[in-house]
């Protein structure tokens, strides 16, 4: 019976959404579910949910939680992660603490400051998972979610000989903004509310659009598009005149205007990774006329979801097992069912992106079947959309050595050369944002 792993399985957003996809294909609803987190009462949960999704589909699954890594490691055919370090306490540390010296995050999750320690709590547990599955399963694919991804997944390969991708949906949910700005699909907004959140997730591309696309994860550009084989982007880039859509997406067309290319992520998480938009109060109220607060959004996230589960393992609701945007049970379902499947991907890039540095960690399309997973080369990265990809994959290059090599002072280093942190802060600023951090996140951090 193939066996899927998942690594903080207690993050009951994640862990609903890819089960309520995976049960959705042939063969994958019959694997052996290993479940783990280290908080026995979130695992404890997710544990009776999974329980019911089986009786509920009547499948030939298995589900097991695991008090122990090591154990529910064993034998493992794919492993995914969706953990994250000193959960809500520490990520409201990562943006609160940066705004006395005029850092401003919107998600703080993989660029700035809020990356950076994201990474020194994160990047250790991930390695040491992979370090583990060397021992345990070392055939395994390893689907890591965690932020900041690209980080993240450069690590492990610096580290392990496992087989991992890094996943994310935003290329996914952009083509399909694109086509509702278009008018051409549904109007999907940003999501500064939950039901939008949800709308997302939920979302489904047309089989009449193609596209192709290359970067970086968080900043990966859209390079063509097309619909029923017409171009689309003389019509995107008349989008910078659309009143609709310069309320709704203002940073993504200042971006499209100088650089000619639609970008990932949604232009709240855009404007951490940039220096142009948050210099001051004033340009920031310019750019972010209404803020992202997604701190509080995911607290209202988790209450909601946690809410409709117990519903649903009470048997009150139905659990609506269905695909979505989600790639991992895609992936699995490629594997298994050997059906060829286009995603996003992100990985050691091998020659795939030309203009972008041989291993960085780049997000590309792949196919994937019975055989595994095969990236695309890409060749349509314009020098200019790569030379901004740069100013991101330095500052992570830094990052990831100076986790590794347990070094402050290049880690010190590595959050100088952030763009927005940079942009509003001297050398000595920087310094004492980094050691305030430092101080207050040292429960979770093993630098000594």
């Amino acid at each position: 019976m193939t066996k899927i792993v998942m690594v903080g399985a207690g993050s009951t957003s994640f862990t609903r959404q890819l089960l309520m996809a995976m049960f959705s294909y042939k063969n994958v609803k019959d694997c052996f579910f290993a479940l783990y987190d280290i908080d026995e009462e979130k695992l404890d949960f997710t544990f009776k949910f999974t329980k019911q999704i089986i009786k509920q589909e009547n499948t030939n699954a298995k589900v097991e939680k695991f008090a122990t890594l090591e154990e529910s490691l064993k034998d493992a055919d794919f492993v995914i992660t969706t953990f994250t370090v000193g959960g809500m306490k520490a990520w409201r540390n990562d943006l609160e603490i940066p705004k006395k010296y005029g850092v401003d995050q919107e998600a703080g999750d993989t660029m700035g400051p809020g990356g950076i320690f994201r990474a020194m709590r994160d990047i250790p547990v991930l390695v040491n998972i992979a370090k583990n599955m060397e021992k345990l399963c070392p055939n395994a694919l390893l689907l890591n979610y965690s932020n900041p991804l690209a980080p993240m997944v450069n690590a492990v390969k610096q580290s392990t000989n496992i087989n991992i991708v890094g996943l994310c949906y935003g290329v996914q949910y952009t083509v399909c903004q694109l086509l509702g700005f278009l008018g051409e699909d549904k109007w999907i907004s940003h999501p500064d509310e939950n039901k939008k959140r949800h709308d997302i997730v939920n979302s489904t591309l047309s089989p009449k659009v193609e596209f192709e696309f290359a970067g970086i994860n968080h900043m990966t550009w859209i390079t063509k598009i097309s619909l029923e084989g017409k171009d689309l982007y003389p019509r995107i880039k008349k989008l910078v005149n659309n009143q609709k859509v310069i309320d709704e997406d203002l940073i993504r067309l200042e971006i499209l205007k100088m650089f000619d290319f639609y970008s990932t992520v949604n232009h709240w998480h855009m404007s951490d990774y940039l220096p142009y938009f948050k210099k001051n109060e004033e340009s920031t109220k310019k750019f972010l006329p209404n803020r992202w607060d997604l701190l509080n959004l995911e607290e209202a996230k988790v209450k909601s979801i946690n809410k409709i589960m117990q519903e649903e393992i009470d048997g009150v609701k139905t659990i609506e097992v269905r695909q979505n945007i989600f790639n991992a049970p895609k992936i699995i379902n490629a594997i298994m069912n050997d059906e060829r499947t286009r995603v996003n991907v992100n990985v050691v890039n091998d020659n795939y992106v030309y203009n972008l540095p041989f291993k960085a960690i780049v997000e590309i399309p792949a196919f994937v079947d019975k055989d595994g997973i095969k990236p695309c080369i890409v060749d349509s990265l314009s020098s200019s959309c790569a030379a901004l990809n740069k100013t991101n994959i330095l500052m992570h290059e830094l990052l990831v050595e100076g986790v590794l090599n347990k070094d402050l002072k290049l880690l010190k280093q590595a959050l100088s050369l952030d763009p927005l942190s940079a942009a509003v802060c001297t050398l000595e600023e920087i310094s004492l944002m980094f050691d305030e951090l430092y101080e207050v996140q040292k429960e979770y951090l093993d630098f000594e």
